[in-house]
């Protein structure tokens, strides 16, 4: 059974088949994050365990993908974004700093609508933006403090 560790050396292995740019914009340290949490919660999730040998897949083949074109970085991405989504629904992972643009855009659509009730748009969109900024950095803080953050 392959390990995040053995993962990530593959990884690396192969890292310097791509160029610097599709390294980081295919964001190929993500298949390294999402597999030390897959492994960590392959104890007790069959659907864990059985995605660490496919990992191990990726991380031998995605060079190839990534140069070949359109069809193999759309493949690149699905399984990448499988991961992600599992991750995600089944056990509560999220991405770094994910609540707090969501909690903000929530702050200002509250923000717009006490605005119609009172008469004060900007103060009233103001203050939402603010909340939602406050409770989305909470939100990422307690995501990131209980370690469910990739």
């Amino acid at each position: 059974m392959p390990t995040a560790q053995s993962i990530k050396e593959e990884i690396e292995k192969h890292r310097s088949e791509i160029y610097k740019k599709d390294y980081t914009f295919f964001e190929v340290d993500t298949l390294y994050k999402c597999a030390v949490c897959v492994e960590h919660e392959s104890s007790e999730c069959a659907e864990c365990a059985s995605m660490l040998d496919d990992m191990q897949a990726l991380a031998a083949e995605y060079p190839r993908m990534l140069n070949n074109g359109s069809s193999g970085r759309s493949e690149y991405e699905k399984r990448l974004s499988k991961y992600l989504e599992h991750l995600r629904k089944a056990h509560g992972y999220t991405r770094k700093g994910f609540f707090q643009p969501v909690y903000m855009a929530l702050g200002l659509v509250v923000g717009l609508l006490a605005g119609l009730v009172i008469g004060h748009y900007t103060a009233c969109m103001g203050v939402g933006l603010v909340a939602g900024y406050i409770a989305g950095a909470v939100r990422d803080r307690k995501a990131e403090k209980n370690g469910k953050t990739l």
